[in-house]
């Protein structure tokens, strides 16, 4: 699919960004949405608890990409920064209606090995796969927001090689979170 993000829902390659670590972020997000944005465990299983059988995976748009913004290189090494991305692009819905827009980049060096079949998730969420991962870590948790839209982006590692997830939390999610009762 080569569909891209609505322009008001940015990406990790939005311009003009400007991404920070939680406790830098200042005003604080509600409360309400920190439990989110903060959350360490796996986004994708949070969000199929609260959609059911109506959570799916949108892919909006993958391929490789050989230009990223200097912003974005300054998240990883330099000699992996110098790599072309495998960049994906998705939509995690309930039903029809998008909760979460979320970004991926992976260097080509990460998709080598057990990491090779990344390019292949199509509609699976990503999440999943990381999660199951014991050789997963999490590091450099950074918030940002756009146009009222929050985000954050986190760097994996899985066997030792890093891929960057951002993920922006639509206004529609945390509408159902809070309709949702209360376990």
């Amino acid at each position: 699919m080569s569909a891209t993000f609505p322009p008001t829902w940015p990406g990790l390659d939005a311009a003009g960004l400007l991404w920070k670590s939680a406790a830098e972020v200042v005003p604080r997000p509600a409360p309400a949405l920190q439990s989110w944005l903060l959350d360490p465990g796996s986004l994708t299983a949070r969000l199929k608890t609260l959609a059911g059988p109506q959570f799916r995976v949108r892919v909006l748009e993958q391929g490789w990409v050989h230009h990223c913004s200097p912003a974005l290189l300054q998240c990883f090494a330099p000699h992996v920064a110098r790599q072309r991305m495998w960049s994906r692009k998705v939509l995690l819905q309930c039903g029809q209606t998008p909760w979460v827009a979320a970004h991926s980049l992976i260097p080509l060096s990460s998709m080598q090995g057990p990491l090779k079949r990344l390019r292949r998730l199509d509609e699976r969420p990503l999440g999943e796969f990381l999660f199951r991962e014991p050789s997963m870590q999490r590091f450099q948790l950074e918030l940002t927001q756009d146009a009222g839209i929050w985000g954050r982006r986190s760097l994996f590692y899985l066997h030792g090689r890093p891929l960057l997830v951002a993920e922006f939390f639509l206004p529609a999610l945390l509408q159902a979170a809070e309709a949702a009762p209360s376990s």
